[in-house]
């Protein structure tokens, strides 16, 4: 049974607080007006209210073109709602390969719901090359912010040895917290794998099973490749380096008119040098520590 577990979320979290937000007698016409502008939010928003159909006629191409221009502007939650367009051919073609490439976009931003999906695009081979090894990676990062799903895709691909060496005990712990946050199928994995563990496994895998997932520390470490002024600079020089650092989860970060690119975070000051010599291997550049 542990086989055909695998899955991805086919929900899109679309942003429509839209009384809320704007004040007046048409909030949609002040909305519109703003994305018309260039805002990314109410980009966002107006492909939310398309996408749903509610104040306007449901119209997925339109969905697609607002959450496209939001894209555009490295706006994490439209990225992952275009990538889902053409995971489903919703408003434009279908088309994997696109998809995974906005859920890169999105996943490099942190965003563990684009994590998750980029995941099983490598676990399937659907629109990228298969390849398991980076299907955990993604759903390592994905887990550490709190996807249930991705908890449950870890403990499949422990249990069968799917990208990472078998290894039960981690199978039962990562099912163990994805149970505890409420994924329907975690219990009967959880019996699956208990009926296969020996005694002394299972004892193990319960003394030592993990706590719910928490929030990450507010502050982490982070090593910086580079600092651009506009967001296109900063994008062309991160592909460029994702083709150099293929093992490394490369995002940007704005801060004082100024877009870096990092790499991280980091869990100690010691990985992070350790990260830093191997770059400084393939890049021949000095990353810079930074903590946020």
């Amino acid at each position: 049974m542990t086989k055909s577990f695998i899955q991805r979320s086919l929900l899109l979290f679309i942003l429509l607080a839209i009384h809320a937000a704007y004040a007046g007698t048409d909030p949609l016409y002040e909305l519109r007006t703003l994305a018309t502008q260039g805002n990314a939010e109410a980009q966002l928003r107006m492909g939310g209210v398309y996408f749903k159909g509610e104040e306007l006629d449901q119209d997925y191409q339109e969905a697609a073109r607002w959450f496209r221009l939001a894209a555009r502007q490295n706006n994490a939650q439209a990225c992952f709602n275009l990538a889902m367009l053409y995971d489903t051919g919703h408003g434009v073609g279908l088309d994997h390969a696109e998809a995974v490439h906005w859920y890169r976009q999105a996943a490099r931003q942190g965003l563990p719901i684009a994590q998750l999906n980029l995941g099983v695009a490598h676990a399937e081979g659907l629109g990228v090359a298969k390849n398991e090894a980076e299907a955990v990676r993604w759903f390592h990062l994905a887990a550490a912010g709190g996807e249930a799903q991705a908890l449950f895709n870890l403990g499949v691909m422990y249990a069968n040895g799917q990208g990472v060496a078998q290894n039960l005990i981690a199978a039962y712990r990562y099912t163990k917290q994805a149970d505890e946050l409420g994924h329907g199928m975690a219990r009967a994995l959880i019996q699956d794998l208990a009926r296969k563990m020996t005694p002394e496994q299972f004892d193990i895998a319960n003394q030592a099973a993990y706590a719910p997932a928490t929030p990450a520390p507010s502050e982490k470490i982070y090593l910086q490749l580079g600092a651009f002024r506009s967001i296109s600079q900063a994008e062309k020089f991160m592909a460029l380096l994702s083709e150099k650092l293929s093992n490394h989860v490369l995002s940007l970060h704005t801060q004082d008119e100024l877009v870096r690119i990092q790499t991280g975070p980091y869990t100690s000051t010691a990985e992070a040098k350790r990260s830093a010599e191997l770059i400084k291997l393939k890049l021949g550049i000095e990353p810079l520590q930074k903590i946020r």
